[in-house]
């Protein structure tokens, strides 16, 4: 899994259209815009499929660090099969991205979740700290 971490002041994005993958959403899920957010891009890997509990496992851990060092408790995590040239299948993927959103509400976050399998624009304003960008490999 790849997450690539970035500290926002703002952060908004709108669903565009759907992929022959795209998950079912009510209205409400399709755009969404928050305040001083830990933007968590998500790519899950083909080799992520063989222990997706251990990866989210791992996930959450780095995220838990990085959000402790910053001091922010509001997330999104976005789908992003951008980051690897070895992705997963989406089936796999959606799966270990729901289980990673329920895991990070069931420790307390303020958690939004861009939907999976749209296409989508997004809009940022980064911190501009030196911790207001990070990029994580999890392996397991």
């Amino acid at each position: 899994m790849k997450l690539l971490m970035l500290h926002c002041d703002y952060f908004s994005f709108a669903t565009t259209q759907p992929t022959k993958f795209a998950e079912q959403v009510g209205e409400e899920c399709k755009s969404c815009g928050i305040k001083d957010t830990l933007v968590i891009f998500t790519t899950v890997e083909r080799k992520d499929e063989r222990d997706p509990k251990a990866v989210v496992e791992c996930a959450v851990h780095e995220i838990n660090t990085t959000t402790k060092r910053l001091g922010v408790r509001k997330l999104i995590v976005y789908p992003f099969v951008h980051l690897s040239a070895e992705a997963g299948s989406p089936q796999a993927a959606k799966h270990i991205i729901d289980t990673l959103y329920q895991q990070l509400q069931s420790a307390g976050y303020e958690v939004k979740k861009a939907p999976f399998g749209w296409e989508k624009v997004f809009s940022l304003t980064s911190k501009g700290h030196p911790l207001s960008e990070s990029f994580k490999t999890i392996e397991v």
